[in-house]
């Protein structure tokens, strides 16, 4: 018999495709304002910069996502030669990833450097460069996912013995979903170790690091402030960054748990549905993207007054408009 959709199945769909949604128009918004703002002032911001290149990643995160669960659910996974459409999808599913987290790990690094004090002349000089180096780091790490990526252009099916089909009564049939394998030029273990390694540890590293001096660093200036009983400075804006930097190593080891499990579950040859892949992944992207919109404050105004929460928005001033004013 043809299996029928129950009721939680559609309810859990119209509820992914509804986060789907969501974090994807609000990443788009985040781009669109962003961009904007850096073509109407003169020269560009590094923190803009990076904001954009999480947004753009996002977006495109989010339509590889759904694409992987398209091309599971119409089993395209069970042909003997994998497709060129998977291998597309796959390539800019890891590639976003890719730039996604490691545009968040150099938005820790910048902040980090901007905020935290040090005597140091090379912290010092660090200080000083740290946009350009950014800057360049941005384009680097773009040209480095792709091209780490470009050997899933190769990918081969494995050998058809490997199928295992079954035929019911009622025609229906149901096949084994098949893992793509590389070329035999690759060695398929140093590739891996070297994708999840940039993939996951690295970045995740730079972020715990950089969030973690951020934190010293704020509660020693705010306990040295405290007792020298000075003209106290304003700690705003250096909290808003430490509790953006925070949250984003949040939401990203949320979202590695919820991808482990999935993987997990599917090596453990649990029937888990592959919804929930996406939905993992567009809870990273929705809440990126609403994270960055709240540290900053021309994000936010505009944002606020495109969605007519606000009538009239409050004219910003040029320090006003910059990502997290520091």
């Amino acid at each position: 018999m043809m299996k029928m959709t129950s009721s939680a199945e559609i309810v859990q769909l119209n509820c992914t495709m509804g986060v789907v949604c969501i974090g994807f128009v609000w990443n788009s918004l985040n781009l669109v304002v962003t961009v904007l703002h850096q073509l109407r002032t003169e020269g560009y911001q590094t923190a803009s910069l990076i904001i954009s290149c999480i947004s753009l990643s996002n977006m495109l995160l989010e339509l590889s996502t759904a694409g992987i669960v398209g091309i599971l659910s119409t089993g395209m996974f069970c042909l003997q030669q994998v497709h060129p459409l998977v291998k597309i999808v796959l390539f800019f599913w890891f590639t976003s990833s890719y730039m996604s987290f490691w545009s968040i790990a150099w938005l820790s690094v910048f902040y980090c450097v901007k905020v935290v004090s040090a005597s140091s002349e090379f912290i010092k000089m660090l200080k000083r460069n740290i946009s350009s180096i950014i800057n360049v780091a941005l384009v680097l790490t773009g040209l480095g996912s792709a091209l780490i990526m470009i050997p899933f252009f190769f990918l081969q099916g494995q050998n058809p013995s490997n199928v295992t089909m079954t035929a019911s009564t009622t025609k229906n049939t149901s096949c084994t979903i098949l893992t793509p394998t590389l070329p035999a030029w690759i060695n398929s273990n140093i590739y891996m170790y070297i994708v999840i390694g940039f993939l996951c540890p690295v970045p995740l590293a730079i972020m715990l690091s950089t969030s973690l001096r951020l934190v010293i660093y704020l509660c020693k200036h705010t306990i040295s402030l405290r007792k020298n009983k000075t003209k106290i400075q304003s700690t705003d804006s250096y909290l808003l960054v430490c509790k953006l930097t925070v949250s984003l190593v949040a939401v990203y080891l949320a979202t590695l748990a919820a991808v482990g499990i999935f993987l997990m579950a599917r090596m453990a040859k649990v029937d888990l549905d592959s919804s929930t892949l996406e939905l993992s992944f567009s809870f990273y992207c929705t809440a990126t993207a609403i994270l960055l919109t709240a540290s900053n404050k021309y994000l936010k105004q505009k944002i606020l007054t495109l969605l007519c929460w606000r009538k009239v928005a409050q004219p910003a001033t040029s320090t006003q408009s910059q990502t997290t004013t520091l």
